[in-house]
């Protein structure tokens, strides 16, 4: 059977930081020896675990998953996997855009238990009105890449939600 690929990436509640890639290609090519791992930024530059001297990341062949830990916020990530041959040429890829969003994902369902535990909050439209923006920021950057497949757009969103998280002592009071 011909080579197919396709992987996923996701990440795990509670480890923010790092993407389970996980390889889902079918088929076969004998050629195939290596894989590579392409994280593209909004920017062009390249997201790499610390110490990473390359703009990839090696992917064992023999590892059916591999966990990268390398994200520091939320980013919208071109993220393309290669399949390489013997001398380093390149077979196949697959180029995905993710969002990965567990930063602010954790963060705002941290307000939400803010809000469970103090009902007055319900009732500071401050706080209301920034945990709204919150989640406004979170999907508005998931629709992005849905929808239009808009890497910048999606990084502009959530570096906007990240803005309320990394500030949030200005932004969610629980002193009401």
């Amino acid at each position: 059977m011909a080579f197919s690929p396709a992987f996923t990436a996701a990440q795990a509640v509670g480890f923010p930081s790092q993407i389970v890639f996980t390889d889902t290609s079918t088929g076969t090519d004998g050629t195939i020896v290596s894989r590579r791992i392409y994280l593209k930024k909004a920017d062009g530059t390249f997201l790499v675990p610390t110490g990473t001297s390359t703009e990839y990341i090696a992917w064992a062949l023999a590892d059916t998953s591999t966990t990268v830990d390398a994200l520091d916020k939320d980013y919208s990530l071109l993220v393309t996997v290669q399949w390489l041959d013997a001398g380093g040429a390149i077979l196949y890829d697959k180029v995905v855009l993710y969002g990965f969003t567990l930063y602010n994902e954790t963060f705002d369902y941290s307000t939400t238990q803010m809000l469970t535990g103090n009902a007055a909050l319900f009732n500071d439209n401050n706080f209301w009105q920034n945990k709204s923006d919150l989640r406004t920021y979170i999907d508005g950057g998931n629709n992005a890449i849905s929808l239009a497949t808009d890497q910048y757009g999606a990084q502009q969103c959530y570096d906007a939600a990240t803005a309320l998280r990394v500030g949030s002592q200005y932004y969610f009071n629980e002193n009401v």
